[in-house]
Order: structure tokens, then C-alpha cells, then sequence
């Protein structure tokens, strides 16, 4: 490997034409709490290494690539991490931490640094016993703990296509951080429990399940049936249903209605649309069902939103 000791990630995006095609981005949140997205492919053989003060951070690596595995070095300790999967480093053994890229292979991971004065006493409490049971990276841990977890995977491209150049959005981004260090533990302690996530769904069934994600994300007007949907991916309605549920929190038919409702709130927003164009763009075609879930989800109906959108006046008054 070529080492690449001199590589400086600074605040905001950074490109690398010399080493690497892609970008890393750093984003700083507060003085503890930061994080690095890597989306690059590299020329050559290349180590990027990361240095960090000993015993001062716990660090979640999440590896969000659909086929590379992630070599991932930390204070001489070496150990692969497989697409989908992710992996919490230990205070002590968060010093030295580097990536082993080889040459023309795509890459697209996610780090996340949160200091350890940040965290409350039962927190603390709590990584040091799942540390001391070889749950976290050090060199008692136990590869066959790196299962991949789509929540996880989800929450972290979520954080990652964040618009964080406003204010607003930094404070959601902190929650994203916390939540994907929440739902890190929770796996770990699931894990514990002999209960294991995704080892039910085999690696290529969870590409689909991401590509599936997009698709539906990228086109929530279509018209998707289960059937077809089984078709596309070549799983079993029981293991489409329970994908989703993992990764999304519900069902497909949940997931598809949540996508468009998001769909059609961004066109009340930015678009000249009535509410009746607006619900057979997203794919509905029963405006009093679209009303009805908007409702529920939003607190409001699309009309009056819409209304207070176009007369902001009548909402200070």
C-alpha cells in the first residue's frame, strides 16, 4: 500500500484529482461531534489514515458500498468490513485509524466521531461493558459480529445527502449522528441477545432491497404492485416485507405511500400545482384518500397548507 500520511480532510468537500476520483467531505457539528463521507475510487493502491487523540473518541465506521468489503486499520489491528455492515471503535483503540483502498475499486463509507466527554455516565458505562465483551474493535472482537444492518445503512445516506450549508439543517444533522450511534448500540445489544439482523437476507438480496429503495424514491409516481415487485428483485414477499421493515420501519405499501406524500409536500412547497394535479403526479389517483392521509401524517390538510404557504402574512397575524 502507498501510504498517504499527508492527506488533510478539511471542513466542507474535498477532491483529490491526484490520488482519487470522487470527494471526501468533513463536516464539524459541534466541538465533539463530527463526521467524514468518502465516495472516491483510487488510481493506485492508497492508505488514508486518520489521526485522533488516545481515548477521547468512540468512532462508528459504516461501510455503505454495494459490493466492496472496507480494509480498515486501527492501532495495528486489521479487519475487513463487509458492504452494509458497520463497526463501533473503542476509546482505546481509536488513535490511529486508517483505510486501505485498492486501485480502481468504488468505495462509499461513512465515519462518525463523537467525543467522549459528550457522553453521559450510563453511555459510558455502557461501550466500556460491550468493549470488555468484544463487541466493539479492539482485539478481542469477534468478525462474525459485522452483519449487515439496512436501518443503519439507511439513516447513514439520509445524513449523507443532506444539504448542511444551513443553520437549520446542521441541527438535523446532529440528530441523524445521534440516532446512527443509537441504533448502533441497539444492534450491539440485540446482537448480545444471539438475535442477529439481516442474517435472513443473503448479500445480493440486499443490493436489491437498495436498489429498490432508490427506484421507488426516484419514482414514487409509478404504479408498483407487490407481485412485480418480486419479480424485479427475485425475493419472496416474506423477505421483500421483512427487508423493508428493517430498513424502512414498514411495509412496502407503507414506504411507497410515505415517499409520495413526501413527494407531494415538496410540490405545495415549490410548485403553482392545485392540490388534485399534485395527487395524480405522485401517483394517487382518489384526492379525497390523498387528503385524508395527508392529514394524518402532517396535522393538516394540503388545501389549508397550501393556503398558508401563499399568504404568510395570515400566519403571523
Amino acid at each position: 500500500m502507498n501510504d498517504l500520511y499527508s492527506f488533510e480532510i478539511r471542513d466542507g468537500l474535498t477532491k483529490n484529482d491526484r490520488y482519487f476520483k470522487g470527494f471526501v467531505e468533513k463536516q464539524k457539528l459541534t466541538g465533539k461531534l463530527e463526521y467524514y463521507t468518502f465516495q472516491l475510487k483510487c488510481y493506485q493502491n492508497l492508505r488514508i489514515n486518520l489521526e485522533t487523540e488516545k481515548e477521547s473518541s468512540v468512532f462508528l465506521c459504516v461501510n455503505l458500498a454495494l459490493s466492496s468489503s472496507l480494509r480498515l486499520s486501527c492501532d495495528g489491528k486489521l479487519l475487513t468490513v463487509p458492504s452494509f455492515s458497520s463497526i463501533l471503535i473503542s476509546f482505546k483503540s481509536a488513535e490511529t485509524i486508517g483505510f486501505d483502498c485498492v486501485a480502481d475499486k468504488a468505495y462509499d463509507f461513512m465515519l462518525l466521531k463523537i467525543g467522549k466527554s459528550d457522553l453521559d455516565q450510563e453511555q459510558t458505562e455502557l461501550l466500556n461493558v460491550l468493549q470488555d465483551q468484544g463487541m466493539l474493535l479492539d482485539e478481542f472482537l469477534n468478525p462474525k459480529l459485522l452483519v449487515p444492518n439496512l436501518g443503519i445503512c439507511e439513516m447513514a445516506r439520509t445524513l449523507k445527502k443532506l444539504d448542511k450549508s444551513g443553520c437549520e439543517n446542521k441541527f438535523i444533522a446532529k440528530g441523524y449522528s445521534n440516532i446512527l450511534f443509537g441504533l448502533k448500540l441497539k444492534e450491539l445489544l440485540v446482537q448480545e441477545g444471539t438475535c442477529v439482523k439481516s442474517a435472513f437476507l443473503r448479500k445480493f438480496e440486499i443490493q436489491q432491497l437498495e436498489v429498490l429503495t432508490t427506484k421507488i424514491k426516484a419514482n414514487p409516481q409509478q404504479q408498483y404492485t407487490i407481485k412485480e415487485l418480486c419479480k424485479q428483485t427475485g425475493l419472496s414477499v416474506s423477505k421483500l416485507q421483512a427487508g423493508f421493515k428493517e430498513m424502512h420501519n414498514c411495509t412496502v405499501a407503507i414506504f411507497i405511500r410515505n415517499i409520495r406524500l413526501e413527494k407531494a409536500l415538496d410540490m405545495l412547497r415549490n410548485t403553482d400545482l392545485n392540490v388534485s394535479e399534485i395527487v395524480y403526479s405522485v401517483g394517487l389517483t382518489s384526492r379525497s384518500y390523498f387528503c385524508r392521509i395527508f392529514k394524518k401524517r402532517f396535522k393538516c390538510s394540503p388545501k389549508s397548507y397550501q393556503q398558508q404557504l401563499r399568504t404568510p402574512s395570515s400566519m403571523a397575524s
